[in-house]
């Protein structure tokens, strides 16, 4: 039975864990503004795709759209007392504004992400500023984690 269970765990780590391993993506530009007027703090990245084959979204399900990549900035604690959250939800997610990208993954080719985040109405512009790096870009394929990324890396 050990070695049943040995199998499946070695099977499940070497077939299905490393997932975009062999084609891999590295985080090259990132850039924060912050909407005064719309009290928003956003993020521009660009992923670049350093693989030898491009990378496609392998998230299905049963409608028309399929939502393929996504982007998301989960906050460190000095960020995320500045903005604000969502309460309904078992993962430390700031409100979300809006976000698109180009989606696609073409080898040797920067793919561009944008996203929005809601700042709290009492928060220091200047400290969100200053503390808009202290987080962790998470890239999504549907419901499944494709890499992450310290943005304390890209602090300038």
């Amino acid at each position: 039975m050990k070695r049943i269970m040995f199998l499946c765990l070695f099977v499940t780590f070497i077939f299905i864990l490393p997932g975009y391993e062999k084609n891999d993506i590295i985080l090259t530009d990132i850039e924060t503004t912050i909407i005064k007027a719309e009290n928003t703090l956003r993020y521009d990245l660009k992923l670049k795709n350093v693989g030898e084959e491009e990378i496609k979204s392998e998230f299905d399900y049963p409608g028309h759209h399929p939502m393929g990549f996504e982007i998301v900035i989960r906050p460190n604690k000095e960020l995320e007392s500045l903005m604000k959250m969502e309460e309904q939800s078992k993962y430390k997610k700031m409100v979300f504004r809006g976000g698109g990208s180009s989606g696609l993954f073409e080898v040797g080719k920067e793919a561009t992400f944008h996203i929005e985040y809601e700042i709290k109405n009492t928060a220091d512009l200047n400290k969100v500023s200053e503390n808009a790096f202290d987080g962790t870009l998470i890239l999504l394929d549907g419901y499944r984690v494709v890499k992450e990324f310290s943005l304390k890396n890209f602090e300038q």
